[in-house]
This record gives C-alpha cells, sequence and structure tokens, in this order.
C-alpha cells in the first residue's frame, strides 16, 4: 500500500522539502491531518506567515474534527493574528479542542473563566475544567489548580496536593509555591491528617529537611495514611533523616498497599524481589498505573512461563513510553512469544524507540526487516508515527 498524500506530505517535511510537503499535502483533500499541517505552514512555521489564511485552514480542519486545529485556531482568535481579536470566538475553539479531547484546550478554557476572557469570571469553572485537564495528566493545569487554593487560602493542604502533584507530573518550578505554604500547613497539623503529611512530603523531598519530616510522616502513618506510610517507608529504608530498618520499611510499605497504594506496592517488590509475592505486589501495583513496574511484572511472568500476560504487560509499558517495555514488545513480537509472529508490531515498537531517545530499536529492525513488505513496513511506520524513517527503510528493503 503505497503512502497517501498526507503520509507523502509529512515525509516531504521531514526531509525539509516544503514546496513538495505542500504540493502532496493540497492534494489530500478533505484530510484533517493534511489541512491543520497547510495551516501550520501558512503560520510560518517553514514558509512566510499568511494567518489569514492559516485561520480558514485550521477552521476547516476543525470542523473536520481535529482538536489540535481548533486549538490553534482559539490562539488566533485569542492573539489577534489573522484578523480581530475576539476572545469569545476563543473560547468557543478552546472548548471545541477540549470537546475533541485536548487536555491543554480544557486548561486554556479554565483560564479565561479564571480571567474573565470571552466570559464573566467564574472560579467554580476554571477550578471544573482544571481538574478535567489534570485527570488528563496536563501539569500547568495541576499547578494552575494549586495556585488557586493557594489564593483562597482555606485550603492550604489542597493547594500542597496540587503543587506536588504538579511536581510529579514533571514541574519543576513549584518548590517556591511549596515553601510559601509551609507556615500555614504548620499551623494545621494538629488538626489536619492530611496537612501533616503533605508537610512531611514538602520537607523531606522539596526542602531537603528529612529530619523535621520523619515525626510528621510517623504520627500520620500511625494513624493509617498510605501516603505517609509509604514516604516514611522510603526514608527509613535508605536511613534519611532517620535509622535505617529495611523491615520496618517493609512493614510501611505493606500496610500501605494493603491500603491500596500502587506505588508502595511497587516499593515492596523491588526490596524483596526473591519473595514468593513479589508477582502478586507487582501485579497490584501495575493494576494501579505504576509504569516501572510492567516490565518488572512483564519478566516475572515471563520466568513463570505466563507469556500472553507478560507480552500484554510489555505493550502497556510501551504504551506508556517506557523504553525497556518497547524493546521487549518489539523482540517478543518478533519472535512469536506471547503470541505469533508480527514482524509489522515489531517494528512499530523499534521506530518508536526513537520518540524516547533511543536508537537500539533501530538496530533489532535491521535484522528483520529484510522479511517485510513494502506494506507492510508502512503499515509499522503508520502506528509508530515514524513515517520517514520507515519510509527509509522501505526504500532500502525494496529490490526494485
Amino acid at each position: 500500500m503505497a503512502w497517501r498524500a498526507y503520509e507523502q506530505g509529512l515525509i516531504c517535511l521531514g526531509r525539509r522539502d516544503v514546496a513538495a510537503a505542500r504540493a502532496h499535502l493540497e492534494s489530500a483533500g478533505a484530510d484533517p491531518r493534511a489541512l491543520l499541517l497547510l495551516g501550520q505552514l501558512a503560520g510560518g512555521d517553514g514558509e512566510p506567515a499568511d494567518p489569514s489564511r492559516a485561520r480558514r485552514l485550521y477552521a476547516q480542519a476543525a470542523a473536520l474534527g481535529s482538536a489540535d486545529a481548533a486549538y490553534n485556531l482559539a490562539a488566533l482568535y485569542a492573539t489577534g493574528r489573522g484578523g480581530d481579536r475576539d476572545d469569545a470566538a476563543a473560547l468557543t475553539w478552546y472548548l471545541r479542542s477540549a470537546e475533541l479531547g485536548s487536555a491543554d484546550a480544557r486548561r486554556m478554557v479554565g483560564l479565561m473563566y479564571a480571567h474573565g476572557q470571552g466570559v464573566p469570571a467564574d472560579d467554580a469553572e476554571a477550578e471544573r475544567h482544571w481538574r478535567a485537564a489534570a485527570a488528563d495528566g496536563q501539569a500547568p493545569a495541576m499547578r494552575d489548580l494549586g495556585a488557586l487554593y493557594a489564593r483562597r487560602g482555606d485550603d492550604p493542604a489542597e493547594a500542597a496536593f496540587w503543587y506536588l502533584e504538579a511536581a510529579k507530573s514533571g514541574d519543576t518550578t513549584v518548590g517556591q509555591e511549596l515553601a510559601r505554604l509551609v507556615p500555614r500547613l504548620r499551623e494545621r497539623t494538629a488538626a489536619d491528617q492530611r496537612a501533616q503529611t503533605l508537610l512531611g512530603v514538602i520537607l523531606a523531598f522539596h526542602l531537603d529537611d528529612p529530619t523535621a519530616a520523619v515525626p510528621l510522616l510517623t504520627a500520620s502513618a500511625g494513624q493509617g495514611d498510605p501516603v505517609a506510610q509509604r514516604t516514611l517507608g522510603f526514608l527509613v529504608e535508605r536511613g534519611i533523616g532517620t535509622d535505617l530498618d529495611v523491615h520496618r520499611a517493609a512493614e510501611l510499605y505493606r500496610s500501605a498497599a494493603d491500603a491500596g497504594d500502587g506505588p508502595a506496592a511497587f516499593n515492596l517488590a523491588v526490596l524483596h524481589p526473591d519473595s514468593p509475592g513479589t508477582v502478586t505486589w507487582l501485579r497490584r501495583a501495575a493494576t494501579n498505573g505504576v509504569v516501572e513496574a510492567y516490565p518488572r511484572l512483564g519478566d516475572r511472568l515471563s520466568e513463570q512461563d505466563l507469556d500472553e500476560e507478560a507480552l500484554r504487560w510489555y505493550v502497556r509499558g510501551a504504551d506508556a513510553g517506557d523504553k525497556g517495555s518497547m524493546l521487549a514488545a518489539a523482540c517478543w513480537y518478533r519472535d512469536g512469544f506471547g503470541g505469533p509472529v508480527d514482524l509489522v508490531q515489531a517494528l512499530r515498537w523499534c521506530l518508536a524507540m526513537l520518540d524516547v531517545g533511543s536508537g537500539d530499536g533501530i538496530h533489532e529492525a535491521h535484522g528483520f526487516v529484510a522479511q517485510m513488505s513494502v506494506d507492510d513496513i508502512h503499515e509499522a511506520g503508520r502506528l509508530s508515527g515514524r513515517l520517514t524513517e520507515a519510509d527509509l527503510l522501505a526504500q532500502r528493503s525494496d529490490p526494485q
């Protein structure tokens, strides 16, 4: 199966041949992906900017269901590029993008409600949209929620929770905000277990004062707080701010894991890798979305000849962006472990490893790509989103 017009355009863009890319994309007709790329080109990404044309192209793509195009169109209305500034229209298109699945757009809707842009200011609506974006992993929305609760002043624990969630999702700028919350959290520790726990977490991991954190976490752990139990277990296991005690760490992890805490179950499995219960703990961690547990669980299941389940966890890890899981999934599909040989899926995950900065998959692919048809190589390129690299592999393997 030959590359489609959109795909040919994308490959030409990868080669920095903008003129050829534009010709292919324009021939794609009512393909929202092609219209989106044409809009980006008209926005100045690779050719002279024509924001008015970009608006028209984005509008066409958005009408065909492109969340990215709706987002970009909203941004043009919000900034006045390509025409008059129109906050109400910007809000309409951000909402449309959010409806089509964009967490970034959902966050922008929250900002517009928070600042009264295109709509009367409404903190409750802002919070609703930010929570929806945060549920989809949008770290800036988590920070927005932290700032909202910090400004309100009535629930510093909720503010701390969201700042910490933003930090876990990669936001490296929340340290000062957490430090500002410390006095308010201290005022509440006697009556608010959650404030006590979160203050302990902040002191231990963000303000470099684990010695002060240990008594707070110990008190909360004794009251059955799984976050405090897991966090204290981490400190105790390593002797940070307290005496090293691996046995006590295991007990703390077990209590938290029994309460449903996935990271604690993972920590327990890592702490006792040869325990008969390791697979149980890894499965519990993986079921709770702990990405680090996926490849470890796959390895353990493989040792027990549970290859079909092992492959499922490798694939789940690969979908989550874990490099080791990608390589394992590629090799298992190549060799027929956990199911029939599937070279399309094998090449898909080899190519996907480029997204995490690894060329190991390409090295593996050279060992089997000659056995694949050009159509199958193209399909792997589509699945992985690595059309340019797949095209190069197809050219090398095509005897013509």
